[in-house]
């Protein structure tokens, strides 16, 4: 028999939604971090950008609900890592 602590413990909705929520946040973060060092007027906001950003969003969310703490962890610390802005 495995103890209970081993065995892995489901996730309710809340929890995954929670989940997938910050990893959406993380995402947008993630995706405006070269504006903050690009000025707008240079940034052509193309179709192309647009959509990579939100496919990086996307995939942030998604990640984040499927792995849970062990794909939210390591973004905290990134985002922690960045010094602030000005």
């Amino acid at each position: 028999m495995t103890p209970e602590e081993n065995s892995p413990k489901r996730r309710t909705f809340t929890e995954l939604s929670q989940q997938f929520l910050l990893g959406i946040v993380f995402g947008v973060l993630l995706a405006l971090i070269p504006l903050a060092y690009l000025s707008i007027s240079t940034l052509e906001m193309n179709l192309l950008y647009v959509e990579l950003m939100a496919a990086m969003v996307l995939t942030c969310g998604i990640l984040a609900a499927l792995l849970g703490k062990k794909f939210l962890r390591p973004l905290i610390a990134f985002l922690e890592s960045i010094p602030p802005i000005g």
